[in-house]
């Protein structure tokens, strides 16, 4: 059995306050010395002490708990959410997460299920637009930290890939080979991610001197199905095969995937694929697809660290823009 904050306190000769500021990473801030934090250290690992959270939240008038609300359990997402989970339970945070399929009415009662819980703040990738953001904020009291797609505006936390410049990097490199006839095919025209991306995909365009036909443009949403309905759309909307399509996500480029294996299984023979977003899998696929690879672990650790600033009142609201790695195979 796990020793009390009393009994770890007496055994250390210490105050019981000394032993949580101690146990809370705050040994610097209040000047304790080496010798008494290792002390306590010491103890607390033999006899196993675990820290009553419950006490612990009435105590800091804190439920201790952060939601995260993601579009999907994919690749990225997961890593995210991984990572963040780790850097909160470090602190003695724990997190929930919530998937909202890219459904707006799903993230309003998810946040709102999360706000009745009690949490702490909510890091969110979100779909809303600013007046929505607005709307919210006004009626919850807590910090929001966005993650992977952000709103503008100084008062707004954010942290997200540099999508524009990863994009313009990528889409760049297939034009300097000599391809001029390339499709966008992208997700949810309103977000962040969206808008970003297309306008790195037109920026790259334009500079190197390729013309950007609107009608090469397909966008819809993020999900595998979307990506197999906008390939489906280029392949069979135009008489000839196009040179390169670039796929705005993974999830996209699976969808595409899909679609070649089922109806155009000649497709990597006349056509360039390349991705924002990257897997393991590509390394092993032929022809080579050139990707944009998102720091996922970056992402969540801004992320979880501006919101940990905020609600230990030590860092006001940052936003950060994190760069991605080009991935040429």
């Amino acid at each position: 059995m796990s020793l009390s904050l009393e009994e770890l306190a007496l055994k250390a000769d210490v105050s019981k306050t000394t032993v949580s500021l101690v146990l809370n990473g705050k040994s610097s801030i209040y000047r304790i010395s080496k010798e008494t934090e290792n002390r306590i250290l010491k103890i607390a690992k033999e006899h196993n002490y675990k820290p009553n959270s419950i006490a612990r939240a009435l105590r800091l008038n804190k439920s201790l708990t952060i939601g995260l609300i993601i579009p999907y359990l994919n690749r990225h997402f997961g890593r995210v959410a991984e990572v963040i989970e780790q850097n909160a339970r470090e602190l003695g945070y724990q997190i929930i997460i919530a998937v909202t399929q890219d459904c707006l009415n799903t993230e309003h009662d998810l946040i709102e299920n999360l706000y009745e819980r009690n949490v702490d703040g909510l890091i969110l990738a979100t779909m809303m637009n600013r007046d929505q953001f607005n709307d919210l904020s006004s009626k919850i009291k807590i910090p929001i930290v966005l993650v992977d797609r952000r709103i503008d505006g100084d008062d707004i936390a954010w942290v997200v890939s540099d999508d524009e410049q990863g994009t313009y990097e990528l889409v760049s490199v297939l034009c300097q080979e000599g391809v001029k006839d390339i499709y966008f095919v992208g997700g949810i025209e309103k977000l962040s991610t969206s808008i970003d991306r297309l306008n790195g995909f037109k920026k790259a365009l334009l500079d190197q001197g390729v013309e950007c036909n609107q009608s090469k443009i397909q966008q819809i949403g993020y999900a595998v199905a979307d990506g197999y309905e906008m390939t489906k759309n280029i392949i069979e909307r135009f008489s000839k095969t196009p040179e390169a399509i670039f796929t705005s996500a993974i999830t996209l480029l699976e969808g595409l995937l899909q679609y070649a294996k089922e109806h155009k299984p000649d497709l990597f023979s006349h056509t360039r694929v390349i991705t924002y977003d990257d897997h393991p899998m590509l390394d092993y696929l032929q022809p080579p697809i050139f990707s944009v690879r998102q720091n996922a672990e970056e992402i969540a650790k801004k992320s979880f660290e501006i919101m940990h600033g905020i609600l230990e009142k030590n860092r006001s609201f940052a936003q950060e823009l994190i760069k991605p790695e080009l991935i040429l195979r």
